[in-house]
Order: C-alpha cells, then sequence, then structure tokens
C-alpha cells in the first residue's frame, strides 16, 4: 500500500490538468479501479480502491463546475461503451459520443415534421430502450454494489454515495438512479448497519413528494412489503431453530419499516395501496409478537412502527375498517392450529374494534368525601383526593372504596358492616356489590359536559340511618342496556365475522385446542370476541345452522372446563354457558329443531354428574347456567328428556325433605326449580313438561300444597296463627312453589291442575316469611292468570279477601276512634267528643326538671330522646403534690349547666353552616365556652342509646384533652378535681367564661352518674371495693407517705362516694377525715414527699390550712346522705342508686340546692375545727374537737 502511494498521489493530481491528454489519463484511473475493484483485500480498497473513488468524484464536481464537458440528458439514450472506450476503440472516444450526442438544427422544422419526428422518435425510444445495455438493476458483483455496501471502509460507501448524488443533480438523470437503488434494497439483509450510508441517500433522493409517487408507480411498495415479510420469515425461522442473537439483528426490518412508513404517510399513496399492504403489516406485527429469543431492541422498534402503521391503515371508515378485521381473520389461516399466541393478538385486536367500551380510558380520578351534614359524627377525613382508580384497595368493586374509606379514617367498627354506610354517587346511592368502573361509566358520566369530561368522580360516604331514613334513589343493578341502546347498532361491526368466515375461524380453533391450561389465554380473548357476536341477530343465525356445529365444539370446550376445575376455568365455563343460552334462545325463535343442534342422553347425563362436583356448586353463576341450558339439550330427544327427570325425580318427595334432607337433596331440589323455570315456551318445552306432567311431579306438589296449607287465613289469629307458622316453617314449601311456577307457565295442563289449589295460595300469599313463600306465591298466581277462568277464580278470591279487610278495617277504625274520645258523626265525618278535649287538656302538664334549652322540652314529654349537658373539658395535673418527677395527666371539667337533646344539637349545628360546632353550641350554653356534651340517663331512654351518646362525649374529651379512653379512673379524679374547687372557693369560669357555683353543684349529680354507670358496666366494682378496704386498714406509719400519692387519701374519699354503701361510709368515715386532716398538715410542711413528720412539725397549723380538705369530707358527707339515704342499704344499693339518679331528677336539683346553701352558709363560715365538727354533725363522733387534730398528729409513728 505504501509502495504505491506517491503514484496514486501523482495520478491524482495529473486528471485535474486540462490538455489533450485528459482522456487518456481518466483511463489510467478507470482501469486502476476495476482491477482494484476485483480484489476485494481492505488493504487495496483503502489504498487504490478508495483514491480512484475520491479522483472521479472530484473529476465529476470539477467539470461540472467548469462546464467544460457537457451534461447530456439521459432521455437521448446516447450511452457510452465502457468496455470498447476502455480498449480505445476510435468509435467510442469522447469525440465521436459528442458528435452523436450533439446534432446541430439546421431549420425550424414544419408542424408536419414535428409530428412525423415525435411519432417515429417514440418508436425509436422504445426500441433504444429494449436495445441499450444500461439496465437500472446492479449485480452483486459490480464495482457499485461493492462500494455502496463495502463493510471495511465507511469512507468508501460514502464516497460511493456522494458520487451517486452528483449524478442526481441532474433531474433528468435522478430517476434511473432512484431505479437502480431501488433495485439495490434486496442487499440490506446481507449489509446490514453497513447500509446506513446508502438508506440515508435513498431517503434524501425520495423525500419530495413527486419522486415518492414516481417510486410507487415504479412498485416500490410491493417491493418493501415483499423484503419486510423476508425479513420476518428469516426471523420466525432464527426463532425456531437457533438460542442465541445478534443484537444488531432487524437493523434491515427496521430500515425498511421506516422507508414504508415514509411513503404511507402521504394520504394518496396510503389510499391507493394501504388494502394491499395492510395484510403485510398486520401479518408481520402478529409475527414479531411472537419472537422471544430472537427480540433485540430494532425488532421491538420495528413492532411498535407496525402497529402504527396498522392502526393509521384502519382508522379510516366503517368499510376500511370492516376489511381490515376481514383481513385479521383471513390471517389466521397462515398459521397452524398449534400456534397459541397468534390467535390471541387477533381476538384481542377484533374485540377492541368490536366493543366500544374496550377503547374507552382505563383511569379515571376518585374523590372521596364525607356527607358535611355527619362532620361531627365521622372522624377523620380522606386526605389523598384525587385517587387513581387503579390504586390498590380502590376495586374492582364499591365495597372495596368502602373498605378503603374504613381503613383510613380508622372506622374500624365498620369495616366488617355492610349495612352502615352509604356511598352516594350524582346523589343516588350506590349498592356496594356494583363495579366501580360500571358505576362510573353509567352513573358518573352521563352528567358530565364536554369541558369537564375528565372531572374525578365524587364519592360521598355517610352513616345510614343517622339523620333518618333516606330519600335517594338506590342503584342496585346497573343494566347495560338501561340506556336506551340498541345492541345491534352498538356491536355492529361484529357482522363482519358471519361475512368472511370469523366464526367458522374461532369455532375451528376452539375445536383443535389441544389443552385448556396450554390455551388459556387464546380461549379467554376467543369466548370473550364469540360473546361480542351473539348479540347481533345476524351471528346467532349463523351459529345455529347445524353444519357449523357450535353447539358440540361449545359443549366440548364446557366439559374440558368442567373437568380441569381450575380457577380460569370457572370463567371460561361461565362465558361458555352464556353463548349456549343466547344460541338456543336464537333457535327456539327460530324454530329450528333442537335435536340436530344437541347431544344424545349420554352426554346430557355427564353434564348433570358435575352438579355433585365441589367446584360447580362453588360458583353460583356456574350452576344457574347449567340448569338453564340443559332443558335445551333435551328438547326434540324423547331419551334425552327421560334421562334428565329420571336424575332428579328420586329427590322430589317433599315429605321426606322437609322431614330429614342432605346438602345432596337441597341442591337437586334447587336445581330442578331452576330448569323448569328456563324451561322454553315452545313445542319442545310443552313436550318436557308434559312428560313432568305424566311422572306424577305435578300432581305430587299439588297433593302436598292443599294437605300443608291451613283451612283458615293467617290473620284469624289464635290456633291459626300457630299453623300457618308451622307451615311457612316447612322446608320444602320455597321449592315446590318454584317449581310449580315454572311448570305453569304458557302450559294449560299444568294449570289445569294447579288451578285446585288457588284458595290455599291465595291464603299463602297474604304472609310473610324468610322463605318468601307469600311473593312466591304470589307469582305462582300471576302465572295461572295466564289462563282466563283461572284468572277470574283468582279474582274472586282477592275481592272476597278485600272485602273481609275492610270490614274488619271499619270495625277497627270505629275501636280506635273510640279510644281516641273521636266519633263518626251523622255526615260520616269524624270529629273528637267535648269529653275527650277536656280529658286531654287536664292530661296536659308543664315539664318541671330538666328540659332542653332550644325546645323547652324535657323527660316527661320527650321520654326517650337523650338530654346532654354541655360542658368544658381541659387537659391538667391531676396533682401537683404527686411525688413524680412527670406529674400524673388527665382532665378536669365545669359546666354552665344548660341542658339541651342531642338531637335539637345537630339540628342547629346544621343551621348554623357557617360557624364551628362549638361556636353554635356557645350560643346555646349562655356564650360560654363549650367542647363536650355530656349525657343524662332519663327514666325512659334506653341504655343503647345513652351508651351510644356517651361514646360520643367520649370522643369529644379524647379530641379537645389529648387523654385516652376515659376510665372510671380518671372520671373520679375530675370528680375530685371538681370538689376540690368547691373547697378551695376557686373560679369555675377563668377558662370557659361562665358557670359557677350553683350551675357545678348542679352537674356534679351527673358526673356522679356517669362514673357509675362506668363501673357497673366495666365490671370493676369488686376490685374498687378491695382497694378502698386496704385503704381504710392501712396503718399509720403509711399516712404521711401516702399524702403524696396520686390514689391518696383524696381519690379514696371520692371513692367511698362512688363504690361505698351508706352504712360502710358512717363506720369509716373517721378514718377518712383523720387522712384527709393527715395529708393537709404534711402538705403545709412539705412541698415534696416525706415519710415521716418529726416532732417540731407536729403542732397543729391554722385552720385555713385544713379547712380545704374538711369542706371536701363535708361536702362528700353530705352527698352520701343525700343521695344513698333514699336507695336500698343492701347489697344491691349500687344499681338502686342508678336508678335513683334517672327518675328523680327535681329532687336531685333540690338536694344539690341544699348542699350549695350549706356550703355557702355553713362550711365556708366556719373559722376553727370545733365549729366545723359543729356544723357538720360530728360532735357525736368528736366528743373533744379542741385537740383532736393535736392528739392525732401526736399519735403518728416517728
Amino acid at each position: 500500500a505504501n509502495s504505491i502511494r506517491n503514484e496514486m498521489s501523482l495520478l491524482q493530481r495529473s486528471v485535474k490538468m486540462e490538455d489533450s491528454c485528459w482522456e487518456h489519463r481518466l483511463r489510467c484511473v478507470v482501469r486502476v479501479f476495476l482491477a482494484s475493484n476485483c480484489v476485494g483485500s481492505p488493504v487495496v480498497m483503502d489504498s487504490v480502491t478508495l483514491p480512484c473513488l475520491k479522483i472521479l468524484h472530484l473529476l465529476m464536481q470539477h467539470t461540472k463546475a467548469k462546464g467544460t464537458l457537457p451534461v447530456v440528458s439521459s432521455s437521448n439514450f446516447i450511452h457510452a461503451n465502457t468496455q470498447r472506450w476502455l480498449t480505445r476503440d476510435q468509435a467510442a472516444q469522447f469525440k465521436c459520443w459528442r458528435r452523436h450526442a450533439f446534432r446541430p438544427v439546421e431549420k425550424s422544422p414544419s408542424r408536419r415534421d414535428l409530428f412525423l419526428m415525435e411519432k417515429y422518435l417514440r418508436r425509436w425510444q422504445v426500441a433504444a430502450k429494449r436495445a441499450s445495455q444500461w439496465r437500472a438493476e446492479v449485480q452483486q458483483e459490480s464495482w457499485l454494489m461493492k462500494a455502496l455496501f463495502c463493510p471495511s471502509s465507511r469512507a468508501t460507501r460514502k464516497v460511493a454515495c456522494h458520487i451517486l448524488d452528483v449524478l442526481c443533480q441532474n433531474d433528468s438523470r435522478r430517476h434511473h438512479i432512484l431505479d437502480l437503488m431501488t433495485s439495490c434494497l434486496g442487499e440490506l439483509a446481507r449489509a446490514g448497519q453497513h447500509a446506513h450510508e446508502f438508506l440515508h441517500l435513498y431517503q434524501t433522493l425520495s423525500e419530495p413528494i413527486h419522486w415518492k409517487l414516481f417510486l410507487t408507480c415504479r412498485g416500490v411498495l410491493p417491493r418493501l412489503g415483499s423484503l419486510i415479510t423476508q425479513e420476518i420469515e428469516t426471523l420466525v425461522c432464527l426463532e425456531e431453530t437457533t438460542l442465541s442473537s445478534d443484537l444488531s439483528q432487524g437493523f434491515a426490518l427496521k430500515s425498511l419499516t421506516e422507508l414504508l412508513a415514509s411513503f404511507l404517510q402521504h394520504d394518496r399513496i396510503k389510499s391507493r395501496f394501504k388494502s394491499q399492504l395492510v395484510g403485510i403489516v398486520l401479518n408481520g406485527y402478529f409475527s414479531l409478537r411472537r419472537l422471544v429469543v430472537q427480540r433485540t431492541k430494532m425488532v421491538d422498534q420495528t413492532q411498535e412502527l407496525l402497529l402504527k402503521l396498522l392502526e393509521d391503515m384502519t382508522s379510516g371508515t366503517e368499510e376500511e375498517t370492516k376489511a381490515f378485521m376481514a383481513v385479521c381473520i383471513k390471517t389466521l389461516e397462515n398459521y397452524p392450529m398449534t400456534d397459541l399466541r397468534t390467535p390471541v393478538i387477533v381476538f384481542e385486536r377484533l374485540c377492541s374494534i368490536v366493543s366500544p367500551e374496550d377503547n374507552e380510558s382505563s383511569e379515571f380520578q376518585l374523590s372521596l368525601a364525607k356527607d358535611p351534614q355527619q362532620e361531627e359524627f365521622l372522624q377523620g377525613r380522606m386526605q389523598g383526593n384525587p385517587y387513581n382508580s387503579n390504586m390498590p384497595g380502590l376495586g374492582p368493586l364499591m365495597r372495596d372504596v368502602k373498605q378503603k374509606i374504613c381503613q383510613d379514617c380508622e372506622l374500624i367498627a365498620l369495616l366488617d358492616d355492610d349495612n352502615s354506610m352509604e356511598l352516594l354517587v350524582r346523589n343516588k346511592i350506590i349498592s356496594l356489590d356494583l363495579p366501580v368502573r360500571e358505576v362510573y361509566k353509567k352513573v358518573w358520566v352521563p352528567g358530565l359536559q364536554e369541558a369537564n369530561k375528565n372531572e374525578p368522580m365524587h364519592v360521598i360516604y355517610r352513616m345510614r340511618g343517622l339523620l333518618g331514613d333516606a330519600t335517594e334513589e338506590f342503584v342496585e343493578t346497573l343494566d347495560s342496556g338501561g340506556d336506551g341502546t340498541d345492541e345491534e347498532e352498538l356491536y355492529r361491526m361484529a357482522s363482519v365475522l358471519c361475512e368472511c368466515g370469523g366464526l367458522d375461524a374461532m369455532l375451528n380453533r376452539l375445536e383443535h385446542l389441544p389443552s385448556l391450561v396450554h390455551g388459556q389465554q387464546m380461549v379467554t380473548s376467543l369466548l370473550k370476541l364469540l360473546g361480542y357476536a351473539v348479540k347481533l341477530k345476524a351471528n346467532r343465525r349463523c351459529l345455529i345452522d347445524p353444519s357449523r356445529r357450535a353447539v358440540p365444539i361449545l359443549l366440548g370446550t364446557l366439559a374440558d372446563a368442567l373437568k380441569l376445575e381450575k380457577d380460569f376455568t370457572a370463567k371460561v365455563a361461565e362465558d361458555v354457558l352464556f353463548i349456549l343460552e343466547i344460541i338456543f334462545q336464537e333457535a327456539s325463535q327460530a324454530q329450528v329443531q333442537m335435536s340436530e343442534l344437541t347431544c344424545n342422553s349420554l352426554e346430557v347425563s355427564s353434564l348433570l354428574s358435575y352438579i355433585e362436583s365441589p367446584f360447580v356448586r362453588s360458583h353460583t353463576a356456574m350452576l344457574h347456567g347449567i340448569m338453564r341450558v340443559i332443558p335445551y339439550l333435551t328438547f326434540g330427544q324423547t331419551s334425552s328428556m327421560g334421562a334428565l327427570l329420571d336424575h332428579f325425580i328420586p329427590h322430589l318427595s317433599f315429605e321426606l325433605f322437609d322431614q330429614s334432607r342432605t346438602p345432596e337433596d337441597v341442591l337437586y331440589v334447587d336445581c330442578f326449580c331452576g330448569i323448569a323455570q328456563g324451561i322454553e315456551s315452545n313445542a319442545e318445552g310443552s313436550q318436557l313438561k308434559s312428560m313432568v306432567i305424566e311422572r306424577n311431579v305435578v300432581q305430587q306438589c299439588v297433593d302436598y300444597i292443599q294437605t300443608q296449607v291451613p283451612a283458615h287465613p293467617a290473620s284469624a289469629g289464635g290456633t291459626a296463627d300457630k299453623e300457618w307458622t308451622t307451615f311457612l316453617a316447612l322446608a320444602s314449601l320455597p321449592y315446590n312453589l318454584r317449581l310449580l311456577a315454572g311448570l305453569c307457565k304458557d302450559h294449560q295442563p299444568t294449570q289445569d291442575l294447579v288451578g285446585i289449589v288457588i284458595p290455599g295460595l291465595h291464603r299463602m300469599e297474604q304472609t310473610t316469611s324468610e322463605g318468601h313463600a307469600g311473593t312466591l306465591a304470589e307469582n305462582l298466581l300471576e302465572v295461572l292468570c295466564e289462563n282466563a277462568q283461572l284468572k277470574t277464580k283468582v279474582k274472586e278470591c282477592r275481592a272476597h279477601t278485600r272485602a273481609e279487610k275492610k270490614k274488619r278495617a271499619m270495625a277497627t277504625r270505629q275501636k280506635q276512634l273510640g279510644e281516641l274520645g273521636m266519633k263518626v258523626n251523622e255526615l260520616g265525618q269524624v270529629v273528637a267528643s267535648v269529653a275527650s278535649v277536656e280529658q286531654e287538656m287536664a292530661q296536659l302538664v308543664e315539664e318541671s326538671g330538666l328540659k332542653c334549652v332550644i325546645c323547652l322540652e324535657g323527660y316527661k314529654n320527650q321520654p326517650k330522646k337523650v338530654l346532654g349537658i354541655y360542658t368544658f373539658a381541659k387537659r391538667c395535673t391531676l396533682d401537683e403534690f404527686e411525688a413524680r418527677a412527670r406529674k400524673s395527666v388527665g382532665y378536669c371539667t365545669v359546666s354552665h349547666f344548660n341542658v339541651v337533646h342531642y338531637e335539637c344539637h345537630v339540628a342547629a349545628v346544621r343551621l348554623a353552616r357557617g360557624r364551628d360546632e362549638w361556636e353554635s353550641a356557645a350560643l346555646q350554653n349562655a356564650n360560654t365556652r363549650c367542647n363536650g356534651l355530656m349525657p343524662i340517663w332519663g327514666p325512659q331512654v334506653s341504655e343503647s342509646s345513652f351508651a351510644s351518646c356517651l361514646a360520643r362525649h367520649n370522643t369529644y374529651l379524647q379530641e379537645f384533652t389529648g387523654v385516652r379512653e376515659p376510665s372510671f379512673l380518671l372520671v373520679a379524679h375530675d370528680i375530685r378535681l371538681l370538689l376540690l374547687r368547691f373547697a378551695f372557693e376557686k373560679s369555675f369560669s377563668s377558662d370557659s367564661g361562665g358557670g359557677g357555683r350553683e350551675s357545678n353543684v348542679h352537674f356534679l349529680p351527673y358526673l356522679i352518674q356517669i362514673a357509675l354507670y362506668i363501673l357497673s358496666t366495666s365490671r370493676q366494682q369488686g376490685r374498687e371495693d378491695k382497694s378502698l378496704s386496704n385503704f381504710v386498714k392501712a396503718g399509720k406509719d403509711k399516712w404521711v407517705c401516702s399524702s403524696y400519692e396520686l390514689d391518696g387519701p383524696l381519690l379514696y374519699t371520692v371513692f367511698a362516694l362512688l363504690v361505698q354503701p351508706l352504712d360502710g361510709w358512717k363506720s369509716t368515715r373517721l378514718v377518712f377525715l383523720q387522712r384527709l386532716l393527715v395529708l393537709a398538715h404534711s402538705r403545709e410542711h412539705s412541698a415534696s414527699s416525706v415519710s415521716t413528720l418529726p416532732a417540731p412539725s407536729r403542732d397543729p397549723h391554722a385552720y385555713s390550712v385544713y379547712k380545704p380538705v374538711l369542706v371536701l369530707f363535708a361536702l362528700v358527707d353530705q352527698l352520701q346522705q343525700s343521695l344513698k339515704s333514699p336507695v336500698a342499704k343492701d347489697s344491691e344499693w349500687l344499681p338502686a342508686l342508678c336508678q335513683y339518679l334517672r327518675h328523680n331528677d327535681m329532687p336531685i336539683l333540690e338536694i344539690c340546692d341544699k348542699l350549695l346553701k350549706t356550703l355557702q352558709e355553713d362550711l365556708l363560715p366556719c373559722e376553727s375545727f370545733v365549729e366545723f365538727c359543729d356544723v357538720a354533725g360530728l360532735l357525736s363522733d368528736i366528743p373533744e374537737p379542741g385537740n383532736y387534730i393535736q392528739e392525732l398528729l401526736a399519735s403518728l409513728p416517728s
């Protein structure tokens, strides 16, 4: 290579010289180039071939720029003979060629001469083309082919492309170059990525639309389609024969597909050739989707490009879409029956075209919000709005949405209760069994405007029945045809299936399916498409043609699905049964002989045997489908009908069924009822019903009803009611009625036999029971009304019953009017008697005691409505002297003692929408702050209502104080803190802004009521009794230390009020008094915990130190005497005290007023312990109160 470098350089420079020897130097270059091109060595290619190409390229550019060499139009067909020129033939030299190519015109020809010249020129051109040695095809061994696709030198490929580009500067020559390059497209498979420069040049030259049209006319599109098919076949062959792949695999295929796509971008070309190319593109797309081993990135890109082309070519008019569907079906013929992947792609594609729902968006948004009127009842809120419908937990059913709401809002009690929460969409209550997607499509979307079509679906959740009965519409089902759509119009595209052999192709694939396990995807998509197809009458008419064997093929698939007993086969079986039922219904309407479609008795027996299968019994829809299909299979065949009846009749002994029955008996009787209800009203159905009569089944049912039904109506009372209760509880009664209703439909012989029991059925239809026997009897009577004679008999029975009921109603009316003090005058008008009005006026009494501040009614006029007290609670430290570094925290409650009904409170809050709940409540609470509503257990208020209101009050406490579930201990501390406010004369309104001693002393007994209720329901009384007993028996060495404990003397004094009977208090009250005195003395001595009192600190302090605990002791003592004296003194004193607090609101208020008077006039004015003992009535227990405190302190151990 290095040895000839200088010579090549010299040759390159000499060629540029313009003298008489230029042709000889050019001939030398061409000879060297042709000689080096035959070697094929990479070294020779780089050292000789490439320089020669560059010389030729530069020479072409130079001569074109200088204009020294003329450019002759190729239309003259005057070509130079290269071989003769290289041998220096004088006739092939440049001068000779130029002389022939350019002949001067001597004079202007006449019109006649021009006509003759054109005429014979065309003839000569045709002959010259045939005889010309120039061909627009390139052989593989030609120099141009080697240069364009040179695998070892990119520079060589670029220079060769530049030479072709220069030649194309003349438009008259470009079409020859494009033809030449088109003939080279077949080399892309061999060249691979080395054809990049060639493809770039080809796309550049053909980019203008007129050149694309030229190439289209020259047949480039069929050639591209053929080359694409060849490439795909090569990949499929490699897929089947090798287990390795090349990452560069698919370059030629992708490039050819891109070329094809560039041509099809123009509407004129696409409209002309898409019918020819759609099959090629479709077949290529299906083949590429099957690749696994040979799948590379470029193959994936080609597959996506083919899909895009496919959608573009098939998205035209409806006729074009139908033509595409026909091509899809025809494409299936190219694939063997063992191919289970390609049909899946075809069927899914056809489903997306046929069913409009498959083309809709698969995602939408949901906005979940609580009912604004129930803000105070439902805790938490959904923070993630709007939610994507594909999020876990938001489907497929509305029940899943409800579960999601309960979990996120921590409504744990509602998780397993489907009857407690309602979901509303567009002010309609939605059944929890409905699919979320169907609700979105059929309830939410129809009400959207075009501008807001992407608005999230608003779902409102609320508690059922909380604010009264619902008045909104309840949506339980969503019928596909409920919106008035015509299935014939909706699925009209499926008509192609019966016109182009689509149904035959599907049935053929289904018949030759080797296994449902391996062909799961194919059979699922096939049955889905077939389900769409049977919605059109034309397809159904094709399927009932016996020659297509649709029914035997589907029955075979059904048998395979039932044998496998897999999860997916349940859906397959249900789809097959659905299709079979539609086919049979169409055959019945078309009066086709069922014997030509159905099977023999052995196959019927085989299908009946699956009823006992646990797999079938666990899928109710499948079982019911089998029962609906089985009657059709027996029509027209006496042996099959007999086999059907022989299978079920042994289980139809209703008397034995009532006495003892197995689950199999229940199953068989239920299935036979389903079969009877599914018998068609045609000749074959009548034949089957007649056979049932012959087997004595109908007479057996009639005898059973005649024997068992009571002779008197259910409303007769006494013994008759007991008889009806026993009769309606019979297990076989509902099945008997269902069976007769199915057999009587459109069959007069059966109706005549059943007509004898019409009176009994009429008595039965007036009843209600768990088995819905009344409804079933009514349905049977409606079926019997098809017979004119029996209809008259039914009307007579019903008219007689209406007359009897009217007579009894008038008697009852007269009786009730008399009880109300009313009467009917001569004109038939209802008027009140004077005596009754006076009696009612006398019974009207004014509310005394507790009454609502809104409606001014209490437990006398509204005994079942729960009253509550507005309260204000705040978080606080329970005891500042507690001997712990971190003090215990609880809450303390005060009140202005304003009482309100819970319902009135909710109504007032609902009306005040612009204000917060407690801002609105403050208006009813005398402008006093409140954050709770504590219930009062009235005389006739149910425990469940009281407990519900108490739970809501506890929720308020948790929300505003941060404490956990309020317990008996916390309520006792709350009572202690309230009593200490009285004892220390603290303000009750510093935080709430209202309420004083009187209000809170009235509030105290009902706080005690709450504590007693918690104590009795939590069963803690025994434990607290034991704890209180240990406190009383504790030695004096622990008295000082316990004064700094949270559960110390102050709390146990309150415990004595709650858990100790009055006798026990009287016997131990001095112990409580002594402990309280020691507590006050110890805390005055030291704010921190001490175990003993030293001798110098045992001198009594001033009375003011002991006064607060003494006042607390006196208040507890007064409450003990006042509240427990009226109740029993035995072991049942606690329930008796609870009942006393429930039934005596006025006496309790009087006790509170007396207690407040004693506090203000007697206890608080006391200035010494002696005076306190006199006021508190302790002189009988403490004869010498003057030295009592000193002696007590002295008795404490040191």
